[in-house]
């Protein structure tokens, strides 16, 4: 029944959650009018500074292949939330699928695609700040070749789109984005601008050919001792060094990408045929056909949740009784409250270097255990994710097809 499912936005139904990070979740639903699956999001309305409401206006405003669509967006209860297109599986998840072993050809593919997608969000004013392949998505049924750019949380516009005046420079500035991806610039506290976003995809395209960076899995626990880490060894890896196993091609697009200047208007066009080179050389055609096809093909990116039942207290007289129930009551999100706003995803991190961070702003969270908690009709129910116990619960699996 429909009204054992939250709603938002009137007539979208949370089914489950398939993904987040530090500073939402992102549900699996559907709208009920059209019966259409889509992706999503909810931020808590106390998160500072929020993102979610401002990440919608960006991608209403954005046009282009491989740009989501945004269907509602809007604030109900405690929360943000963006109801928008349902995608299909990250490269992230293609690449761990496939052993963390790809072809060039598939690695060329996915980085002319990566390029493409910038080129269009920087056309229109804005840059990214957060490359990485978890933030690069495949489209579903006869788009499953075409890949996606989401998470525009931490984007911002480098120019004024009337006059087209670029930013001034400024430096002293906090770490932004993604340790593992992020530019030398970005690590060093200089304003980013469309350079940096074309370093970490050229970072990207090198993980991908060699199936991991030289400051991965540095065993740091402070974190700003291991951003810097990562920091110092990017500035002593000589390009040569780095680029050691990949075609000639890839060493002089990241030495194109680190010359470009504060305001240099990057060439996308050189950068792609640079790619289309290293195609031509290896005698393979740029032609969208993935060794996963079959991995991807007509499925959506939904996860098989991993959670507990969950316990209902219920006023019985003067005594409360707990039921076990396999999901939340409500129609809409009006009474829904946070204890706790947290980073449900953290255990979804393989490592911290490639989690994504923004500055000294956000709060530090401890305690991963409760995630939400829903109040109906005078009943509390608790929500609790354990994502690696032995003993754990968890709901009938549900395979959702496009």
């Amino acid at each position: 029944m429909e009204s054992n499912y939250v709603r938002v936005g009137g007539k979208y139904v949370l089914r489950k959650r398939i993904g987040g990070g530090s500073f939402g979740d992102i549900f699996y639903g559907s709208n009920l009018e059209t019966q259409a699956d889509v992706a999503i999001k909810l931020e808590s309305v106390n998160t500072t500074p929020p993102q979610l409401i401002n990440e919608a206006k960006i991608i209403r405003s954005l046009k282009g292949e491989g740009i989501p669509k945004v269907y509602w967006s809007g604030s109900e209860g405690n929360y943000n939330i963006m109801a928008m297109e349902l995608l299909g599986s990250s490269l992230e998840d293609a690449f761990a699928a496939n052993d963390r072993r790809i072809s060039t050809k598939s690695a060329c593919m996915m980085c002319d695609q990566m390029v493409q997608r910038i080129e269009t969000i920087h056309n229109q004013d804005y840059i990214h700040r957060d490359i990485k392949p978890e933030n690069f998505l495949f489209g579903l049924n006869e788009k499953e070749s075409q890949i996606y750019i989401i998470d525009f949380g931490l984007s911002k516009k480098y120019r004024e789109s009337k006059t087209k005046q670029h930013i001034q420079y400024k430096d002293k500035k906090s770490l932004t984005g993604t340790a593992r991806y992020a530019s030398l610039n970005a690590h060093q506290g200089i304003d980013q601008t469309r350079r940096d976003d074309l370093e970490g995809i050229i970072y990207v395209f090198i993980y991908f050919l060699k199936g991991a960076l030289p400051w991965q899995g540095l065993h740091i626990k402070n974190k700003t001792e291991k951003y810097n880490k990562i920091m110092t060894t990017k500035m002593n890896t000589s390009v040569g060094e780095l680029c050691k196993g990949c075609p000639s091609e890839v060493a002089v697009l990241l030495n194109y990408c680190k010359g470009l200047r504060f305001e240099e208007n990057p060439n996308y066009n050189y950068m792609r045929e640079q790619i289309a080179s290293i195609a031509r050389k290896e005698n393979f055609q740029l032609d969208l056909i993935f060794e996963w096809s079959k991995f991807n093909k007509g499925r959506s990116s939904v996860k098989k949740a991993e959670i507990e039942e969950i316990e209902v207290p219920v006023q019985k007289g003067k005594k409360t009784k707990k039921i076990r129930k396999k999901q939340a009551i409500g129609k809409s999100p009006k009474n829904i409250e946070t204890e706790q706003i947290l980073a449900p995803a953290q255990a979804e991190v393989k490592d911290e270097d490639c989690e994504t961070v923004v500055g000294n702003s956000w709060p530090e969270f401890f305690d991963r255990e409760k995630i939400f908690s829903f109040r109906q009709n005078k009943s509390r129910i608790a929500f609790q994710w354990k994502w690696k116990q032995k003993k754990q619960m968890q709901w009938k699996e549900m395979e959702v097809f496009a």
